[in-house]
């Protein structure tokens, strides 16, 4: 019989390691045409559409407590500062919680786009927003700090898996 201590210890290395499979399962191209842009999710996954109000809709999906969200408002282009004020109706962590991490031109589609973080209690939110030649973004994810923290690479490989149309 196996001391006790190693039992536990065997227990919580089997924890991690269906919890490190999980996550690493394998990723799957999503293509939302309609809205006009692709990206990897979960294999697995069950993906939804729907609108969103005020001309946005997209696409929204939930993996192990993460939560997945791709928006899109097609048309007219909007300023930074508009697409902003959506952001963090929709988010719902101040302005002020936000870190842009980044900010560019002509990349993957986007004509303009702007990387963040906001963190706001146990909520952490990573995504981005700007626009692209059918419209406007919002691309994000929701999860917490320490989740982020753990799996901040399988999050950036996501994040560089969007492509507008």
């Amino acid at each position: 019989m196996l001391p006790k201590s190693l039992l536990n210890c065997m227990s919580i290395v089997g924890a991690l390691t269906i919890s490190a499979v999980a996550l690493a399962s394998d990723w799957k191209a999503y293509d939302a045409r309609a809205y006009g842009f692709s990206m990897l999710v979960p294999t697995g996954v069950n993906v939804r559409e729907r609108e969103s109000g005020g001309g946005w809709g997209g696409m929204y999906a939930e993996f192990e407590g993460v939560k997945l969200y791709g928006l899109a408002k097609l048309g007219a282009k909007e300023s930074d500062e508009d697409i902003e004020k959506f952001a963090l109706r929709v988010i719902g962590i101040p302005a002020s919680a936000w870190t842009r991490i980044d900010r560019g031109t002509s990349q993957n589609g986007w004509a303009r786009f702007s990387t963040f973080r906001a963190n706001s209690g146990g909520k952490l939110v990573f995504g981005g927003y700007g626009v692209g030649a059918k419209g406007n973004y919002l691309m994000y994810l929701e999860t917490t700090p320490g989740d982020y923290a753990d799996h901040k690479a399988e999050y950036e490989k996501w994040y560089e898996s969007i492509r507008l149309d």
